[in-house]
């Protein structure tokens, strides 16, 4: 993981609004990827902050679509730009940790294109990643590892997305209809998940062995693109880096009025601490 406090401060990040910074950061995480043999880097996070509930929140700006896309472009911009491959997730539509496995996010075609994929669009457009992941739940019925129309139809012919879509860890449901729907790499590494059946598949023609071949191949350059990289000299400094962070955390605070002179709070005022965090 990179050193610097950049990574985990998307929300603080936000509230500054401005892409440059963003790029500046994903530079600076670009140059500690490399630094530190790390090809690719898992982020950034795109989705709206539409449920209070979502356990991913900590990793997604805004619920601004278009603010959300600026900065996860400028984000993967710099950090691209620096040699390091990025990971654009979870796509998408990925609002909540109950049943995440199973879930089924259904809307629209309105509210999906206007709100839930803008920021992806956004970030795919102008940012360019390496790859994209794809989220654990349905999407009107249909696995996201699964969708031909969100990762063929929308991601690669509509937005020409020319990358590799990775699974989000576990998040692969069946492994013949992903590789038909354009889901090259089942994460965690490793996984036998449905070998037999994907070899089965080609062997009886119900799964084109071109599909295979054209995962494979997209793996296959994203692997050799990142070793070439690496083999680039890397200068980082991670003094600059540790100040840029809290450039970041300083220009992204909010400032609150103290409505009704609630601070200080008053000798014996009692408070609540909510959620699992707060035990430890």
């Amino acid at each position: 993981m990179p050193k610097n406090g950049c990574f985990g401060r998307w929300k603080t990040t936000a509230g500054g609004w401005e892409p440059d910074l963003l790029e500046r950061i994903g530079a600076a995480i670009g140059e500690e990827a490399r630094e530190q043999g790390v090809g690719l880097v898992l982020g950034s996070g795109a989705n709206l902050k539409r449920n209070p509930l979502c356990g991913r929140s900590f990793e997604y700006f805004s619920e601004n679509p278009l603010l959300a896309g600026k900065l996860a472009a400028g984000f993967i911009r710099g950090a691209e730009n620096k040699g390091a491959a990025t990971s654009l997730k979870h796509f998408a539509v990925n609002s909540q940790e109950l049943c995440r496995f199973t879930s089924d996010s259904v809307l629209d075609e309105r509210t999906l294109r206007e709100l839930y994929l803008t920021a992806f669009e956004i970030a795919v457009r102008e940012g360019n990643p390496s790859t994209v992941m794809c989220a654990y739940p349905k999407l009107n019925g249909t696995h996201c590892s699964d969708n031909e129309q969100l990762l063929t139809g929308i991601l690669r012919r509509e937005w020409g997305f020319d990358g590799m879509v990775v699974t989000d860890w576990g998040a692969m449901n069946d492994r013949i209809a992903g590789f038909k729907a354009g889901c090259d790499l089942n994460m965690p590494g490793g996984s036998g998940f449905m070998e037999k059946d994907v070899r089965s598949a080609v062997k009886s023609g119900t799964l084109p062995e071109t599909a295979v071949d054209t995962a494979a191949r997209r793996v296959l350059e994203l692997v050799l693109r990142s070793a070439e990289k690496q083999k680039e000299p890397c200068v980082c400094d991670y003094g600059a880096h540790h100040v840029l962070a809290r450039q970041a955390a300083e220009e992204g605070a909010v400032l609150l009025k103290n409505e009704q002179d609630l601070l200080p709070l008053r000798e014996k005022t009692r408070i609540a601490v909510v959620g699992a965090m707060a035990d430890v």
